[in-house]
């Protein structure tokens, strides 16, 4: 591993990470996708997996919203309930995730405010690609 740390990179990378201004945007844009994620058939696709002989202690059935289904398959909490549960933890895990990447003192973070349009985001990027390559 050392020798391997010691090979200088092939590449000049730039690390990015986005995230929302305010910690209620995320949220919000998180739960809108597990309830996308229902109307889009999760629970039939759980159930369906299930059918096929999909064991329910796969690792792919451990990913957050497979297993909390799962649990609602087996009647153990309503449907309802599980998406509450999978909400909750992708909440958890994007809260983790931001605190592992703010670790690393090369990632230049772009904040989205809710009223910011996408494009004023790609300037800034444009903006610190920019200068990263003077």
């Amino acid at each position: 591993n050392r020798r391997t740390q010691a090979i200088p990179p092939r590449y000049k990378a730039i690390w990015f990470g986005l995230s929302d201004l305010d910690r209620a945007d995320l949220y919000s844009r998180i739960d809108l996708r597990v309830s996308k994620m229902l109307e889009q058939g999760l629970m039939d696709e759980v159930t369906s997996l299930l059918a096929s002989g999909v064991p329910e202690k796969a690792t792919s059935m451990q990913a957050i919203g497979y297993k909390e289904f799962v649990q609602a398959a087996r009647g153990e909490m309503t449907v309802n309930d599980a998406a509450d549960k999978v909400r909750q933890a992708s909440r958890n895990y994007a809260k983790r995730q931001l605190t592992w990447f703010r670790r690393n003192p090369e990632v230049h973070w772009l904040y989205r405010d809710k009223s910011e349009e996408t494009s004023s985001i790609l300037r800034r990027a444009r903006q610190i690609l920019g200068d990263f390559d003077k």
